[in-house]
């Protein structure tokens, strides 16, 4: 006899608390990525046109993430204005 997995979560909350989890771990990311010029600052020399361009980079790719995260949320069922814990939300409702 084959057990079938339960499942604990509707599939779409899941994906969308996911997505808001990765949101929250964006400036984080952010704070990581714009430290890395000055922790390797002391070991070699380089140059500050160059770690302008990497902290210009960084800045770009954490744009283009956060966009990239907000359109999947808006997208995800309840759009971005719902709370996927809240009760009496669109996934509660079915």
């Amino acid at each position: 006899m084959t057990r079938r997995p339960t499942t604990f979560l509707a599939r779409d909350t899941y994906r969308r608390r996911r997505l808001i989890d990765a949101l929250r771990v964006l400036p984080v990311l952010g704070l990581l990525l714009f430290l890395v010029p000055l922790l390797g600052s002391g070991t070699s020399e380089r140059s500050t046109a160059y770690a302008g361009m990497y902290l210009f980079a960084a800045w770009l790719v954490l744009i283009i993430g956060a966009s990239l995260l907000v359109r999947a949320v808006a997208r995800s069922p309840g759009g971005v204005a719902s709370d996927p814990l809240e009760p009496g939300s669109v996934e509660d409702e079915d």
